[in-house]
């Protein structure tokens, strides 16, 4: 057969040429629909196979991610974005208010005001804000565990804020907790750090480095909440 892409007659899987897969069916409505679906449903690859080894292996995941070692694994800025989508739609669904309050219940003291103003932006662009929450929690994991450099922190902390998202999305049906106030996030969060940047003999010190970096990543949330009060109040 020859290659649809570069035209390189073969008999494999796969062009031995440029790697383009043999014998894709042309696209139609109902393949769209299925291999989006197949993406997000099956458990040897995409969506839920991240949920799966996050679960029972997250270290695996992405120190093979990083590695190169990709195959079936969801790409995990997406797989970040496709949790916080999915906490959004259900919090829509159950009706959770958007509105933190109106203007005219704005508290009266300078601080209260700063608070207030911050807490309502952040709400209003939460799905920005808490993916772009990867890089105040990179910044933590990359000064106290160091060894990989700030962009492969970042992989790694899409991987775990976004478990951490689908466990906030879970609580959240329970609790009605807004994510950022979720416990049960935080605690996956250090689960899943303590997890992933665990060394041999170094238990308790990693423990304690985890512990560090969801101090600091909550320090770091409330900063950008003040910073954006202080800049729009």
């Amino acid at each position: 057969m020859n290659c649809i892409s570069c035209n390189t007659d073969h008999n494999s899987n796969f062009c031995p040429n440029c790697g383009e897969k043999a014998g894709t069916k042309k696209i139609t409505f109902r393949s769209i629909v299925t291999d989006s679906f197949s993406s997000i449903t099956t458990m040897d690859k995409g969506f839920l196979f991240n949920l799966k080894m996050l679960f029972l292996n997250p270290k695996s995941i992405t120190i093979d991610y990083i590695l190169g070692k990709r195959k079936g694994i969801l790409n995990p800025i997406s797989f970040l974005i496709l949790s916080v989508s999915l906490y959004l739609i259900l919090e829509g669904l159950l009706k959770v208010p958007k509105e933190i309050g109106s203007e005219s219940k704005v508290p009266e003291t300078y601080m209260r005001q700063v608070a207030f103003t911050g807490g309502l932006y952040l709400h209003k662009y939460f799905k920005y804000f808490w993916v772009l929450a990867i890089i105040p929690l990179g910044l933590s994991t990359r000064l106290l565990f160091g060894k990989y450099n700030f962009t492969e922190h970042l992989t790694i902390n899409a991987f775990i804020l976004g478990q951490a998202t689908i466990v906030g999305l879970i609580a959240h049906i329970i609790l009605r907790t807004n994510l950022v106030f979720n416990p049960f996030v935080y605690a996956v969060l250090l689960i899943l750090t303590f997890r992933v940047f665990l060394t041999n003999n170094e238990g308790f010190e990693s423990f304690f480095k985890s512990l560090l970096v969801v101090l600091f990543f909550m320090i770091e949330l409330l900063a950008i909440a003040l910073g954006l009060g202080l800049v729009f109040v």
